[in-house]
């Protein structure tokens, strides 16, 4: 059930405070461990979420690769990123599968939140992303922004609007939604209804009429597809190539006091993104992924998007291995991304004032955890990526001038 928003604000607080406390403990641990180069923490609990981008957090559980770095992991299928968060902060789950730019938006306290600070030393998957529309709006809702402004202006007439679906209000989904939508004349916060709901749910919730469109990642696009409940207007690849996923993250204070034991998952993880991304490993993985334990749905869900094999659902289908999700490619935490969230967050009022977007964004990434961990591993260490961002309609983001970006737009929701 939803809380309140003042009973969820409330919980976080406390939460939080009982993460300070896990991490407290976590020091004393570590003291108590000087000049081991063991694990500060020998066995831990690990959130997930029902959606492809944990494949290579289960991979590495499953096929022992955590094990064999030292910890022993307990994995936590929660039931939305809500509460993956929020388990993260209580201290329940010391690791977590979050979406790519959750730890940047609880590190500042989106929207009026409690600043949680977290880092996020790794990128868990690239591409996978899918923007849906109910099956009676394909081909009317597509990837021309223009076209939801037509159906909005339709629903308008009617007295309605329309409603979309988001897995967290300020995730990639949410960010893409707004930039697309503006592209078309739409100011989403002021013309469209946003609503939250779990991954896993939305086909049903597609399926009986809550909304008119969604987005999230596979297999819940080529379920919905396969299911003919839904057809995709546009993929995630199409807009940003090789977009920025999921992270996977710790309670800064937390990794601060074990680093041992983030840099020993990491290289873990790592073993299992490699194992993940072997073409001869994906029926092993896409049966693996579709237990109950996990997914839960079947395996012809979870191969195409493995393999790179898309099906709009409106007659269009094709393969582009280069687009399929990818776990082992580009982990390093990308200081770029993280600041483009930061600017998206600003433009659209989540913030508010001019925002220190760098040092934000190399506080969360962490980097140096990912780099010592992958020196541990014997590969050469992956650089900080630069260069601009560049979307499909053209745009393009400057992280040192994040500020400018987030001010340039006629259509926004600054603040401050």
């Amino acid at each position: 059930m939803k809380l309140p928003q003042p009973s969820r604000r409330r919980f976080l607080q406390t939460t939080a405070l009982a993460g300070a406390a896990a991490a407290l403990a976590g020091t004393a641990t570590a003291r108590s461990r000087q000049g081991s180069s063991a694990p500060e923490v020998g066995e831990l609990r690990i959130g997930i979420v029902a959606v492809q981008s944990c494949a290579s957090i289960v991979a590495a559980h499953e096929k022992g690769f955590f094990k064999k770095h030292g910890v022993t992991t307990t994995l936590a299928k929660e039931n939305g990123w809500a509460a993956a968060r929020d388990k993260l902060v209580s201290g329940e789950n010391l690791a977590s599968h979050l979406k790519y730019g959750q730890p940047v938006g609880c590190t500042v306290g989106v929207s009026g939140s409690p600043k949680t600070a977290m880092v996020a030393p790794y990128t868990l998957a690239r591409n996978g992303s899918v923007f849906m529309v109910a099956r009676k709006f394909a081909g009317k809702l597509t990837f021309d922004p223009k076209s939801w402004r037509t159906a909005l202006d339709e629903r308008k007439a009617a007295g309605e609007t329309l409603t979309i679906a988001l897995p967290l209000p300020y995730g990639f989904h949410g960010r893409m939604y707004r930039h697309f939508l503006a592209n078309g004349g739409v100011n989403a916060d002021k013309e469209l209804k946003f609503i939250a709901l779990p991954p896993a749910q939305m086909v049903q919730n597609m399926r009986v009429g809550t909304m008119e469109a969604c987005s999230l990642v596979e297999p819940w696009g080529a379920r919905g597809v396969g299911d003919k409940v839904s057809a995709i207007a546009m993929y995630g690849h199409e807009m940003w190539k090789d977009h920025p996923v999921k992270s996977f993250a710790f309670m800064e204070g937390w990794a601060e006091a074990n680093p041992r034991t983030v840099r020993a998952l990491l290289r873990g993880l790592h073993e299992g993104a490699l194992w993940c991304d072997d073409p001869k490993n994906r029926p092993e993985l896409a049966k693996m992924l579709s237990t109950p334990t996990y997914l839960n749905v079947a395996e012809s869900y979870i191969l195409p998007p493995l393999e790179g094999r898309f099906d709009w659902g409106d007659g269009r289908a094709k393969t582009m291995p280069e687009a399929a999700i990818s776990y082992s490619r580009a982990t390093h935490p990308d200081e770029r991304q993280a600041a483009w969230f930061m600017a998206n967050f600003r433009r659209w009022g989540m913030v508010e004032g001019p925002q220190d977007h760098a040092a934000v964004a190399r506080k969360v990434c962490s980097a140096r955890f990912h780099e010592e961990a992958m020196r541990e591993l014997g590969l050469p260490a992956e650089p900080q990526p630069e260069g601009e961002i560049r979307l499909w309609d053209g745009t393009s983001f400057d992280a040192a001038k994040a500020e400018d970006y987030a001010k340039s737009f006629a259509i926004h929701g600054l603040k401050g």
